[in-house]
Formats: structure tokens, C-alpha cells, sequence
């Protein structure tokens, strides 16, 4: 379970010194959307998603943010990327962990996300 539960410090995109936040998350070809907050620097998602993970070793969740426009594309905010193996060593030692990630390819902001990892073993069926 993911729970990206808000973003703090994003980079200002319109004339009001504001944007209009969204943030995908990806895991490989799995995605999610968070909803778009208008006018805020500062946006509380507190948005949950599951991913099934293929590979514990080489799976990485990715978190990505935009600002979105209505007549032109898009906005790069940032981007952070954390491996699935990472969260599992955390989770062993502390349980489901809150995490704040720092973005990257952007001036400012950061991302507060919860993870809970639950691995299942996957049973073939004859």
C-alpha cells in the first residue's frame, strides 16, 4: 500500500505565483493518479494505491509531479524514486514507514508518503 499523503514546497507555475498540483505514481507498466489541487504550493492528497510487485530486488516506485494546464501541456514539477528493496529493509526494522522524499529535477519540494508493504507468495495452480 501507498499513501501519498501530501507535497510540500512545490515550484510556482502561474502569474498568482501558485500551481495546479498532481502527482503520478508508477511502479514498471502500473500507474496512478492522485487528484489535481488548484491554486497551492502545499497540496494534501491523502491519496492510497497497491501495486503488485514482480521483482522486490529491481522494482522501483516512482513519484512524479505536474502542474496541470488547461490550454498547453503539463508542467514538470519534480520527480522522486525510492526501490521497492529499500522499503522492505525499513519496514523489517520499523513497520510501515512514513518517508519524506526530496525532488528531483526541480528548484524545490518534497513528498510525504506512507508505505506499507505486504508481500504474498505467489501458488501456481495445476
Amino acid at each position: 500500500m501507498v499513501h501519498v499523503i501530501e507535497a510540500t514546497e512545490l515550484k510556482a507555475c502561474k502569474p498568482n505565483g501558485k500551481s495546479n498540483p498532481y502527482c503520478e505514481v508508477s511502479m514498471g507498466s502500473q500507474s496512478y493518479t492522485t487528484r489535481t489541487l488548484p491554486d497551492t504550493l502545499n497540496p494534501k492528497w491523502n491519496f492510497n494505491c497497491q501495486f503488485v510487485v514482480k521483482d522486490l530486488y529491481q522494482d522501483v516506485l516512482c513519484l512524479t509531479m505536474f502542474d496541470r494546464d488547461q490550454f498547453s501541456p503539463d508542467d514538470f514539477l519534480g520527480r522522486t524514486e525510492i526501490p521497492v528493496a529499500k522499503i522492505r529493509t525499513e519496514q523489517e526494522s520499523k513497520g510501515p514507514t512514513t518517508r519524506r522524499l526530496l525532488l528531483h529535477e526541480a528548484p524545490t519540494g518534497e513528498v510525504w508518503v506512507r508505505f506499507d508493504l505486504q508481500l504474498f507468495e505467489q501458488k501456481t495452480l495445476l
